[in-house]
């Protein structure tokens, strides 16, 4: 395991996280402000649902493109897994954060920034370097 990638991957991570959270509580403070045209209308649902799908299409983007900025390739790994444990987490807090100030419990983010840390430092190509490595000597 490359400890330079996995820091990588950890800053990456982390703001991921951070984008995610933030447009999270951008875009829930944007649906609380819909007003309503009729007492039992459902306002600011497509708002709310816009917000966050867009988390979820934001946090794959932001993993790639950070990591692709730090010079890693390979990423795949990272990206096919922190997604859907961002869908899960963000699916979970969700009421957390949809309240002025609203944030997810920090154990949780941190959590998370390790785990797309340890993703983040699996490089399938050197594995395969290894193996080819052996394979000759």
């Amino acid at each position: 395991m490359s400890y330079a990638r996995a820091l990588k991957a950890a800053v990456v991570t982390a703001i991921a996280t951070a984008v995610g959270h933030l447009a999270m509580s951008a875009g829930f403070t944007w649906a609380r402000g819909q007003e309503p045209d009729h007492p039992d209308d459902w306002s600011g649902l497509p708002e709310f649902g816009a917000t966050v799908l867009a988390t979820w299409i934001l946090m794959p983007l932001v993993l790639w493109v950070g990591m692709r900025v730090l010079g890693e390739r390979r990423t795949w790994f990272q990206i096919l897994l922190g997604t859907p444990l961002w869908v899960g987490v963000s699916s979970v807090y969700i009421d957390d954060v949809d309240h002025p100030g609203g944030l997810m419990p920090v154990p949780v983010l941190v959590l998370f920034v390790l785990a797309g840390a340890l993703l983040g430092a699996y490089d399938p190509g050197s594995v395969r370097n290894d193996e080819a490595g052996t394979a000759r000597t």
